[in-house]
């Protein structure tokens, strides 16, 4: 990549902040990987707010907060997309999927300029006239990021992206680092999740009831900030027994604290049902911990299609209750080490850089192929 070039990161997304550093650190975990790129572009931030107008040209990453209303899903930003034509950007990334629309017309002022845009938590797959209108859209779109490519299945199967544009890459990571195994309890695992349906934390009780006839030591660590489903869990937890002893609800948990909780426990265990990418899931991969997760697209993608971790089908008792019996049968250091290793190839920052640069290259060059032709 060439220095001389200029990448946009671009939200449409209108915030409320008055300086740029607040929207960065908001959106850290999905801009992170900009620092990566530090080397390889001229690199721009770029986000709405409803404050005030204001540049902070901290380099190497100069970022940009343009004033505008809250737009509705209707109006069309034509002076913000303007402002980014005068960039001279080479290369955008727009993180969402509700904002393709947009996009028509941005690259209608920027026909050379290449432009991805990131799904950004889950998306199930439009109807109607939202259909259309993400079809219109996929023609002026160079290509898609999802966290992993079989999770943007619904949306290539029903002919609204075309399936060649669509790319694997992680959606976003973590500054959470892995710090030994001399805190670590055995038979520890963790759950750091909402407590709703779709997370699913009865099955995940169900079956740890049972493993705890085989494993009277392992210990359920649960952190939540959603409480949907908190008194059936109470409940079902104080008619066993064994569940009083072995689980701890311990509710919300500041963010920063997470990571020395990580470190603590050999497992993360979550029953989800559907996910865009899954956050507590690559923090949790970061300092080291074994996932034990559903068996769904994208927990697929980051834990190499299971070779770090174990997957079961999502509200299957039985199929999670054999996978926590086989947490007993294998070597956890190996194991360990294959999660980091996949954290530091697929799921970092870096990793996360890297794909974005190769995918903005390999998109280049075949424009360029086309043209000889």
């Amino acid at each position: 990549m060439n220095k001389n070039k200029t990448f946009v990161d671009l939200f449409y997304v209108t915030f409320s902040f008055k300086k740029p550093e607040e929207v960065l650190k908001r959106c850290y975990s999905t801009v992170g990987y900009l620092e990566k790129l530090a080397t390889s572009f001229n690199l721009y931030f770029v986000a709405r707010t409803t404050e005030h107008s204001l540049f902070s040209e901290d380099k190497p990453l100069k970022a940009f907060l343009f004033k505008g209303k809250k737009l509705k899903k209707w109006m069309i930003p034509f002076r913000f997309n303007w402002f980014i034509k005068s960039l001279q950007p080479n290369y955008i990334l727009v993180h969402g999927l509700g904002f393709v629309h947009y996009l028509i017309f941005l690259k209608a002022i920027l026909p050379k300029s290449k432009i991805l845009l990131q799904s950004n938590g889950f998306a199930p797959k439009p109807k109607g006239i939202k259909k259309y209108i993400y079809k219109v859209s996929d023609n002026f779109i160079d290509g898609y990021l999802f966290t992993g490519i079989e999770n943007a299945k619904p949306w290539y199967e029903n002919k609204i992206f075309t399936k060649d544009k669509i790319f694997s890459v992680m959606e976003g990571s973590t500054h959470f680092k892995f710090s030994g195994n001399e805190k670590r309890k055995p038979n520890s695992f963790l759950w750091v999740g909402r407590l709703d349906a779709n997370k699913d934390p009865l099955t995940i009780l169900k079956a740890f009831e049972r493993f705890l006839d085989i494993e009277e030591n392992a210990i359920l660590t649960m952190i939540f900030h959603e409480n949907h489903l908190l008194s059936q869990i109470q409940d079902f937890i104080s008619n066993s027994e064994k569940l009083k002893k072995a689980v701890l609800v311990k509710g919300f948990v500041e963010h920063h604290l997470l990571e020395e909780i990580y470190n603590e426990n050999e497992f993360f265990i979550l029953g989800s049902h559907y996910e865009g990418s899954g956050y507590a899931l690559v923090e949790s991969m970061a300092c080291g911990c074994i996932p034990v997760v559903t068996n769904i697209a994208p927990f697929r993608y980051m834990t190499n299609d299971g070779a770090c971790a174990y997957l079961f089908t999502p509200n299957r008792e039985d199929e999670l209750f054999c996978q926590l019996k086989r947490t007993r049968d294998n070597d956890l250091l190996i194991l360990q080490k294959k999660v980091l290793e996949q954290f530091k190839n697929k799921l970092s920052f870096e990793a996360i850089a890297n794909d974005i640069m190769f995918i903005f290259k390999k998109i280049e060059n075949e424009s360029i192929s086309i043209k000889r032709e």
